[in-house]
């Protein structure tokens, strides 16, 4: 994570609002890191990029799709810069990643079981 570019840290009253849209058991890994920077953005590799969003397009984003079963399972935390997404499957709180515009059509490919364990695997 040391060369993605990253946000501050978010203000209390973001905090707070995340705190109040969350309605399942996210990792600490994760919470430690969006508690340091709100969202983060970079290649942690020659290849693979990542935007982490912040607080306020966490909010704004989840349901991504709000009238699709699938996308009541999730919360997208992030993309690869194009097409696919990040999120967190709310029932074993492992990553999932899935094409945007293949939500409700293809089925979540399991990525990583951690925050940690996605961002390591993205850096190899």
């Amino acid at each position: 994570m040391t060369k993605l570019n990253k946000n501050p840290p978010p203000n209390p009253d973001q905090l707070s609002n995340l705190i109040n849209k969350i309605d399942f058991a996210i990792g600490n890994d994760y919470w430690d890191f969006i508690k340091n920077h709100d969202g983060a953005e970079g290649f942690l590799n020659d290849t693979n990029f990542i935007q982490l969003w912040g607080i306020d397009n966490l909010i704004a984003l989840n349901p991504y799709y709000p009238n699709d079963p699938t996308c009541e399972e999730l919360f997208f935390f992030g993309t690869n810069g194009s097409n696919l997404g990040y999120a967190f499957d709310k029932k074993t709180g492992g990553i999932i990643s899935l094409d945007f515009i293949d939500i409700g059509v293809e089925n979540p490919t399991a990525t990583a079981s951690s925050f940690t364990e996605l961002i390591n695997n993205l850096s190899i």
